[in-house]
């Protein structure tokens, strides 16, 4: 659709893996490299991985193309496949006509052929993608290939292809016999800011036929940012800037235009790799100044002793952390009276005290003892049960 509008003669940003469009970073150049010794060398098992979108498989049909024709190769894509299964694939890609219906006729075949090949000085190459899937039987019947030589060389070379699973599962002990034979190995990492540049204007100048600034360099640093250096993901994020800017009439795409579809593709308005670096180093600080001065004020006038604690009431300031003292009206005084025998002393009783064993007193009870008067004083027996 925007191919007329910026006058490219094919899409420049194609997902499949296209030899016209190849340009290899520097870590691509190196696993190519890599896996070319491995091969040409007859080194047995070279193991490349790579997370997802990193390149595995352009490096994969780069190094297809460098193989001339006395190299035999089997691709195998699906390894998810039952052991026999896995031998009808192998033997398809090889091209070997024999049949077999068991294990072991199949490695009688495999080993007739790889040594009639290497009579003829010729070569065979087994490639697995997507490795991390095999399971370890799998695993464990692929290294038997490798017992397949001579006593100079090996009779087929063996390249497995996986994400970074794949090097925590050769970690395990049961695979550690495997894990020993691989003696060539590469780690594919992501591209650089530089490079990423180099790659977009790369597959644009094949595209176009010419050189010519689609994208500026502020652009081309924003699609690096949003995408890591990810071959996958900076094709995907220009493919839609480029029909971002042919919706908007721009000639060159600008970084608001690369912002805007990441944000699109996202899925979500806003992400954190979306603000500012500067933002989250100014919250922190931010942050700790408030706890700063708090913890300073607390320090400086707040109560050093709660027990002093004053609180003001409609009296003034008291303390409330003392107790409250409960005011007695005084007794009214006595008059004095001639003393008394104890025995003719009489025992007053608050009718209004409730004398209930089950609860406990609150407060004293005040009993008043005075001298008997014959004309107001009762006896204990009339008084009934004493208390």
């Amino acid at each position: 659709m925007y191919r007329e509008f910026y006058g490219l003669l094919r899409s420049p940003f194609e997902m499949t893996p296209d030899p016209a469009f190849l340009h290899l970073g520097e870590t691509h150049r190196e696993g190519l490299a890599t896996l070319v010794y491995g091969v040409r060398s007859r080194k047995g098992f070279v193991l490349l991985t790579g997370e997802v979108g990193t390149g595995k498989t352009t490096l994969l049909h780069s190094l297809l193309a460098q193989l001339d024709e006395n190299t035999a190769s089997a691709y195998i894509f699906n390894p998810t496949l039952e052991p026999l299964d896995f031998f009808r694939v192998l033997f398809d890609e090889l091209d070997v006509k024999t049949p077999c219906r068991s294990k072991a006729e199949y490695l009688l075949a495999l080993n007739h052929y790889l040594i009639d090949r290497l009579q003829k000085n010729q070569s065979a190459l087994l490639i697995i993608d997507e490795a991390q899937n095999l399971a370890s039987e799998t695993l464990e019947e692929i290294r038997l290939f490798s017992n397949v030589e001579t006593s100079t060389s090996k009779l087929i070379q063996i390249l497995l292809f996986g994400q970074p699973e794949l090097d925590d599962k050769l970690d395990s002990h049961a695979l550690r016999q495997l894990r020993q034979r691989i003696s060539v190995r590469w780690s594919l990492g992501a591209m650089s800011s530089a490079e990423t540049g180099e790659y977009v204007r790369h597959r644009l100048s094949i595209a176009a036929g010419y050189e010519s600034r689609f994208f500026s360099d502020a652009a081309l640093r924003e699609v690096h940012r949003r995408t890591r250096g990810v071959p996958r993901l900076v094709n995907m994020l220009c493919d839609r800037s480029l029909l971002a800017g042919y919706a908007a009439g721009a000639r060159q795409v600008s970084v608001d235009i690369v912002r805007g579809v990441a944000k699109e593709m996202s899925g979500s308005p806003q992400r954190w790799r979306d603000i500012p670096r500067w933002v989250p180093a100014v919250a922190v600080l931010s942050i700790l100044w408030v706890l700063l001065v708090g913890a300073f004020a607390w320090v400086q006038w707040g109560p050093s002793d709660p027990s002093q604690h004053v609180e003001s009431d409609s009296w003034g300031q008291r303390d409330i952390a003392a107790p409250h003292p409960r005011v007695v009206d005084p007794l009214p005084p006595v008059a004095s009276s001639p003393p008394v025998e104890p025995a003719e002393a009489a025992v007053y009783f608050d009718e209004t005290v409730s004398f209930d064993a089950a609860e406990p007193f609150e407060e004293p009870l005040l009993f008043i003892v005075e001298p008997a008067d014959p004309a107001v004083a009762i006896s204990a027996a009339d008084a009934g049960e004493p208390g």
